[in-house]
């Protein structure tokens, strides 16, 4: 399987490169056309398997116009592109998701000191109330920003590839000299796995504070904050 996995994000990568078949071009698609474009190549992979008599011809569900039409005598490479095209599809309803679903406003935080050393705060009030803050006085305003996964993935040359490399001439010695060098297609596909991981299975809950700012304190704050109930 793992062998599928790889050759799938290949050729989705080659459908984007080389087909210019970006997420753009893909949000233009009506919803399902992708899909039944994948389930195209799946079955034509099931009649080659089966050994059914084949034409050229697209099926009568082929969703694009039949110069699409392009599959391959080999079944396993009609699997990848049927797997390719769903990969596609799905991401193009995350997308359609994350597009109909408004996004969270950011979170806004208080503090006395622009290290946030004093302690953050999630409401003004509360921040004049505690440290009994007057009029004139300098507060700090962020919003919280999140840390994303992929923020913490090394460079994949040094903590992936040269390893594997290093390991094999430790233990193969001069036979491991002509192991593998990867060219940039191929390093480009262990990143979008491992971020993909990353995204999927390693999503912090920690954040730090972006967009800071200082702010005099008004009459209005230091009133607003009095008629706030406990």
């Amino acid at each position: 399987m793992h062998t599928a996995i790889i050759k799938t994000l290949e050729e989705r990568q080659r459908q984007i490169h080389e087909e210019g078949f970006t997420a753009e071009h893909d949000d233009q698609n009506k919803p399902g056309r992708i899909s039944w474009a994948a389930g195209c190549y799946a079955m034509r992979a099931g009649e080659q398997a089966a050994g059914f008599a084949m034409t050229k011809a697209a099926p009568f569900v082929w969703p694009w116009h039949e110069n699409w039409w392009k599959p391959s005598e080999d079944p396993k490479r009609n699997i990848i592109k049927a797997m390719a095209l769903l990969a596609a599809e799905y991401d193009r309803l995350e997308r359609a998701e994350a597009a109909a679903t408004p996004a969270p406003p950011p979170e806004t935080v208080f503090s006395t000191d622009d290290e946030w050393q004093s302690g953050i705060y999630d409401d003004l009030g509360e921040l004049i109330e505690d440290r009994e803050l007057v009029v004139g006085d300098t507060v700090y305003i962020g919003v919280k920003r999140l840390a994303q996964p992929r923020e913490f993935i090394n460079d994949l040359d040094d903590v992936v590839i040269d390893a594997m490399a290093d390991r094999a001439e430790n233990e193969y010695g001069d036979y491991a000299e002509t192991y593998p060098e990867l060219e940039e297609p191929q390093q480009q596909t262990l990143q979008i796995l491992i971020e993909a991981w990353a995204d999927t299975h390693c999503r912090p809950d920690f954040y730090t504070i972006a967009h800071v700012r200082a702010h005099t304190l008004t009459r209005d704050d230091i009133a607003a904050a009095m008629q706030e109930p406990n």
